[in-house]
């Protein structure tokens, strides 16, 4: 089934095409990452599917839908605790506090302001996580996990997976996407590439506007 169906959206901003004539879809059970330079229109993307920006197109949601942005804005003045921000408006606590818990976060009696980007970042994604959504919209959410905690990550979109969501995650690591995504979308103002994930140096070249030369391996004789 799919969760998400994109056909022919422009998105226009300030007399400046951003995107245009973008097509794709996200299906169940699926993870679909967004790769492009910075300015491609990746973020811009995912805000249009949210309604946040104006777009002409068709832009299809089946089920409910959680979007965690690349920028989280608290007012620093406001005194949050860390439990006031993760469970701000979830439908599933006993969600939250599992991946609080698997995060090292839970019964974190601070204010929210003065944990590090690396812990803000955990405790949104499992507010995130609680929403009870079917489809899951990601932009960068690696930004600030050191290398433990993006292998939990991993797990967590292995069990998005298998329980039948979908996740359209945009990422500026191409290597991580080609390995934890079941298709890729190639942007940069229009899509180059939509489909399983793959290391093609014609099609990266086009996208980010540089050359890439294919990948080589020395093998000892």
């Amino acid at each position: 089934m799919e969760l998400l169906v994109i056909r022919g959206l422009y998105v226009e901003l300030e007399g400046r095409v951003v995107l245009e004539n973008v097509n794709l879809t996200v299906r169940r059970g699926q993870i679909v990452s967004v790769l492009g330079p910075n300015g491609a229109g990746k973020t811009t993307l995912l805000r249009a599917i949210v309604g946040l920006v104006p777009y002409r197109g068709e832009i299809i949601v089946r089920g409910k839908l959680a979007y965690l942005p690349q920028e989280k804005r608290f007012n620093p003045y406001v005194p949050f605790s860390v439990s006031d921000v993760a469970f701000m408006g979830v439908k599933d606590r006993e969600v939250v506090e599992s991946f609080l818990e698997r995060f090292g976060l839970l019964g974190h009696r601070g204010r929210f302001k003065d944990l590090s980007g690396g812990q803000k970042q955990k405790v949104l994604i499992a507010r995130f996580l609680g929403v009870g959504a079917d489809l899951f919209l990601m932009d960068e959410p690696l930004t600030g996990l050191d290398a433990v905690a993006q292998r939990e990550f991993e797990g967590i979109l292995k069990e998005l997976k298998e329980s039948g969501k979908g996740v359209l995650m945009v990422s500026h690591d191409v290597g991580h996407a080609l390995s934890i995504s079941d298709a890729v979308v190639c942007l940069n103002r229009v899509v180059f590439y939509h489909g399983k994930p793959k290391y093609d140096p014609e099609i990266f070249s086009k996208t980010y506007g540089i050359h890439v030369v294919p990948l080589r391996h020395r093998h000892d004789r």
